[in-house]
């Protein structure tokens, strides 16, 4: 009974105790809320700050380069500051930002060719404005140096299937903004500086019909042939289809005689795809010739129901740009890919070095001729682009398409080419190669929008033009 009793007073004493802490604690938890929500509201301006600051470090870049190449031109220094600030306030108001930012000041030395440029912007904050911080600044600087020499690019374009519709779109805009980076409007194309080449790849390359026979030593033109057997009439006899009572016959009837015959159909086509080249210079930038010529695509036959069906390998009909600095032809280029077909992304890879290989000066024209790879004051670069995972390939003795990507890309560095890589919202098989066959992580670009694409080529072609940023 005692027991009992203790135990139901200090339930009561509990419940006493319950009733005159909650609202205490209602108290001290309604007190912590207010410090806890500034605190979260304090991290979400400041991410909104570096986000910001990020966007405005890449248009103040954009608009340091551009100033650099108007500098290149000639222009005057103040031409040059008012050339930064207009480009800063128009890609700014293009971005749609909230950031309140001052005029850039620039800072041009005109002897050493150094540009560079200041701004300080200020962005509005969301929640720390009830604590009397109505915006946060921050400053971003950049800067810029002049040093290109000869450069041969070769641009590297996946065009299967899976690019169709708004990627390609993105690629075409992002490509096009390289373009003006690389070879500015003002350049008449005439100094030859930079000169660009053009490679695109589905499920194979298409040689174009001025350099197809010239690599695989056949006409576009061909026959091909398909031999089967197939039982058909030889002749006929004649037999006595009925007998008279005395052995004589009374009707003579004549009947078909068949027999196996071998028959062969034909298929030509015009076709211009080529697949590996095949051989001890399959890994290699010799130039085509005896023993070292590209496989072309081919026709084959097969029976069905009874007759020849024929099968041609076909690709995406998108021959190579040799090296131009015509920004017309390059711009043309870029507008007529289109998206078709699966991915053979060592074919594009292959090619891409074919254009700017200088053994290959007996393909292209001339005037596209590649510079030697120990050409004074020049270097080579390669941009290799995909958006999926190389599952392509017609010669399996040197492995998959992934692995013969993989003996390009180690022969291609060799020549000390620069690789630049982007795997645009591609899975990590795609990103996993192109990482390989890039000159260095910084040289490997991952983007997933459509504004990360173009942020990436913008970026490279940057890094190729020598127009270092300095932060």
């Amino acid at each position: 009974m005692n027991l009992e009793r203790n135990a139901k007073q200090a339930l009561a004493m509990i419940g006493r105790w319950k009733s005159e802490t909650e609202g205490n604690i209602a108290i001290i938890f309604a007190l912590l809320t207010i410090p806890l929500f500034l605190l979260m509201g304090f991290a979400v301006d400041l991410q909104q700050v570096n986000t910001s600051k990020n966007r405005v470090q890449y248009i103040l870049d954009s608009a340091v380069i551009a100033g650099a190449r108007e500098m290149q031109a000639g222009k005057s220094d103040e031409k040059i500051k008012k050339y930064i600030k207009n480009y800063f306030e128009s890609a700014m108001k293009a971005q749609g930002n909230n950031v309140d930012c001052a005029d850039p000041v620039s800072t041009i030395l005109s002897d050493s060719q150094d540009i560079s440029v200041t701004v300080k912007c200020d962005q509005p904050t969301s929640i720390m404005h009830l604590m009397g911080t109505r915006e946060i600044a921050f400053g971003v600087t950049s800067a810029s140096t002049y040093g290109i020499g000869k450069v041969d690019i070769a641009f590297v374009f996946d065009v299967s299937g899976s690019m169709y519709g708004s990627k390609m779109t993105a690629l075409k805009d992002a490509a096009d903004t390289a373009i003006d980076v690389l070879i500015p409007e003002d350049d008449d194309g005439t100094t030859g500086e930079v000169r660009i080449s053009m490679a695109s790849y589905s499920s194979m390359v298409d040689a174009g019909d001025d350099y197809f026979k010239k690599v695989t030593n056949l006409n576009p033109s061909r026959t091909y042939y398909y031999t089967y057997t197939d039982r058909q009439k030889v002749g006929e006899e004649t037999y006595c289809s009925r007998y008279r009572r005395n052995g004589t016959c009374r009707r003579w009837s004549t009947r078909d005689i068949y027999d196996d015959v071998e028959v062969t159909e034909s298929k030509t086509i015009n076709n211009t795809c080529v697949k590996e080249r095949i051989g001890d210079e399959q890994f290699t930038d010799e130039d085509p010739g005896a023993y070292a010529w590209i496989e072309a695509a081919e026709a084959y036959g097969y029976m069905q129901n009874g007759r020849v069906k024929w099968y041609e390998e076909t690709c995406n009909p998108i021959g190579p740009l040799p090296m131009t600095s015509n920004r017309d032809k390059l711009f043309d280029y870029i507008d007529d890919l289109n998206a078709t077909g699966g991915t053979a992304g060592h074919l594009g890879i292959a090619w891409g070095w074919y254009l700017i290989a200088p053994d290959w000066d007996t393909v292209w024209p001339a005037g596209s001729d590649p510079y030697p790879y120990d050409e004074p004051d020049s270097a080579k670069a390669m941009i290799i682009m995909t958006d999926g995972e190389f599952n392509t390939q017609y010669d399996s003795s040197e492995g998959n398409s992934f692995e013969q990507s993989q003996k390009m890309c180690d022969a291609i560095k060799a020549t000390d080419i620069k690789v630049y890589t982007v795997a645009f919202n591609a899975p990590k098989a795609g990103q996993q190669i192109l990482a390989y066959c890039a000159s260095g992580e910084d040289f490997a670009f991952t983007p997933e929008s459509s504004e990360e694409l173009k942020e990436a080529y913008t970026k490279i072609a940057q890094s190729i033009s020598d127009l270092r940023i300095r932060y």
